[in-house]
């Protein structure tokens, strides 16, 4: 989340502004006209001329479509530095796409949720984290066939692969992803949440 305490610093701040107005192929009279200002503030902002503000930053992300945090400048450990793209005999060439300049992780979920694995479990291995989309209600039924996590009434909460079942009139069956548990089947789930993303620790 973006601190206020940039809409209250003295200081201007470093920003990103001329990247992605450059990106986007906008002059900055085009983003002037965007912003409801003028050639001169834009050339400002960029320039780190003036102090950035919140008032600023969200027309801006909604511009460029990005995060507020993205816009700012300033060594963070969540903006990874893009090396290039790992080519045929392990070489890493200069990347050519719009992550060439870094890029923030940016999960691909709605209501984000996660586990971390304590013990190899079918395909993910000890120390990864899990990270999944959490869907309720008639929503779930896009969670077929996937790796989830399952809330449970009670509290509790399963690593499941989940498929619809014809199994005694149950709507859902909960497949381990492991051997020696019973596939469960049941009507309702509290909440289901697909797998999105994994990250390795080494």
């Amino acid at each position: 989340m973006l601190s206020t305490r940039y809409a209250d610093e003295r200081k201007p701040v470093k920003n990103r502004i001329r990247h992605y107005r450059r990106q986007m192929g906008l002059t900055q009279t085009d983003l002037a006209k965007q912003l409801g200002t003028t050639a001169a503030t834009v050339s400002r902002l960029e320039t780190d001329g003036i102090k950035i503000s919140v008032d600023w930053l969200a027309p801006l992300a909604k511009i460029f479509q990005v995060q507020l945090t993205e816009l700012i400048d300033e060594p963070s450990p969540e903006r990874i530095e893009m090396l290039g793209d790992l080519a045929d005999g392990g070489a890493v060439t200069a990347s050519k796409s719009s992550l060439q300049s870094g890029f923030l992780i940016n999960v691909p979920a709605t209501v984000p949720v996660a586990v971390r694995v304590k013990q190899d479990i079918g395909r993910y291995s000890a120390g990864t984290l899990l990270i999944a989309n959490r869907l309720t209600g008639e929503e779930i039924d896009q969670a077929f066939d996937r790796d989830c996590l399952v809330g449970m009434r009670g509290g509790k909460i399963f690593l499941r692969r989940l498929i619809q079942s014809p199994k005694n009139g149950a709507r859902f069956g909960l497949v381990p992803l492991e051997a020696g548990i019973e596939t469960k089947y049941v009507n309702q789930l509290t909440w289901c949440a697909p797998i999105v993303m994994s990250v390795m620790y080494f």
